[in-house]
């Protein structure tokens, strides 16, 4: 949660400066060493969301974070997220029938993420060799006759292309997030119809709402060093290969080059996460604000995945008994053979439309189960 906090206004000859910082309040899990934040720093108890080890609120630390330039609204509620979550365990093969009694709504996270904002324009210089068919005349094999025949051949080609990049780098390489948090954060894209001029107002903290945050904790320069070099490559000759859609290409290879706008943008992007545990092992299920993306996290149900198995084994054990065939024709005559492999097409027929039935209504049954047990989350 943040906590703002206004400084001295600065005022020369020629300007008035108004310089704010904000201040991030953590608490520290004692017993799993992650930050706790389903908490209101009023309370004197609260409760980790990873190990549920219960604890005493006197473990914050003050850290201040410099005010960010443009912050991309939510576009989705609690309830969006919570229907996504739903919506994505319910309709995932294999998913327990009893997850729903893990899943804590409490424990969802509403945060923002530092990130920096990479904008300017590419030119790339590509060239490949693409394929074209050319008929050539051609001895035949005896030699005694000349055909046409369609020769595939690979031909040099060269072009250049250009345009404009606007993505988001994550700008935190701390601890204080997990991993599966980081990764997703790589696919961000970057909407300009929600992003905003920073106001504090935006993020809710007048209104009484407290979202996590965390503050930058590196530089614009290692970030794109790290993230951009290879990000810009990508869409240029992501780009580049899209004016040969279509054709064979072989040996492609692409020279790029770009221009910085601005040495990154300080953005908060934001993201909802949740953790529950099922049967001691830990989950998760994350959507960015906008609900354009989510990633997961979920549990076997190894006696569903054992089920299906088995009846997929069945047919493929049915599949071969087309074997014998052989050996009722050496043994009595063709007839008996003819009428042992249309036996055994029908049954197989038969047998394959039973097997998948029976697997289709258990995985049916087991998501109809979690959709109902779904109704009582909350």
């Amino acid at each position: 949660p943040y906590r703002r906090q206004r400084q001295m206004c600065i005022r020369d000859s020629t300007k008035n400066i108004m310089s704010e910082t904000l201040e991030l309040q953590q608490v520290i899990c004692p017993s799993c060493k992650q930050v706790i934040t389903s908490f209101s720093p009023f309370q004197a108890e609260v409760e980790c969301p990873y190990c549920h080890n219960k604890a005493f609120n006197p473990l914050i630390t003050a850290k201040k974070v410099p005010i960010p330039e443009r912050l991309i609204i939510f576009r989705t509620s609690e309830k969006d997220f919570e229907k996504a979550m739903i919506d994505n365990l319910v309709d995932h093969d294999y998913v327990p029938t009893d997850i729903f009694q893990c899943i804590n709504p409490g424990n969802v996270i509403k945060a923002y993420l530092p990130m920096f904002l990479y904008e300017g324009t590419y030119q790339s210089s590509w060239s490949c060799e693409m394929a074209i068919e050319t008929t050539e005349v051609r001895a035949s094999f005896s030699g005694n006759s000349l055909n046409n025949e369609k020769v595939k051949k690979f031909i040099p080609q060269t072009g250049t292309s250009q345009g404009n990049f606007a993505f988001l780098c994550l700008a935190y390489e701390g601890n204080d997030i997990p991993n599966e948090l980081k990764a997703f954060s790589q696919q961000y894209k970057y909407n300009v119809m929600a992003s905003k001029e920073y106001d504090p107002a935006l993020l809710g903290l007048e209104s009484g709402e407290r979202p996590l945050t965390l503050a930058l904790d590196t530089e614009t320069d290692l970030t794109w060093n790290k993230y951009g070099d290879a990000l810009v490559n990508d869409i240029a000759t992501q780009n580049a290969q899209k004016q040969l859609s279509g054709n064979e290409i072989q040996n492609f290879r692409a020279s790029n080059s770009y221009h910085l706008k601005h040495n990154g943008r300080y953005v908060l992007a934001p993201f909802w996460f949740v953790y529950y545990t099922y049967n001691n092992t830990k989950h998760y299920f994350i959507m960015d604000g906008l609900g354009e993306g989510t990633s997961m996290t979920t549990p076997i149900d190894q006696e569903e995945v054992k089920f299906v198995k088995g009846r997929n084994l069945i047919k493929s054990i049915y599949k071969y008994l087309w074997i014998p065939t052989w050996f009722v024709f050496c043994w009595l005559d063709l007839i008996y053979a003819l009428i042992y492999l249309m036996v055994w097409f029908i049954s197989k027929i038969i047998l394959n439309y039973l097997m998948d039935k029976q697997i289709k209504d258990r995985l049916n049954a087991s998501r109809e189960a979690r959709r109902l047990a779904a109704q009582n989350l909350g």
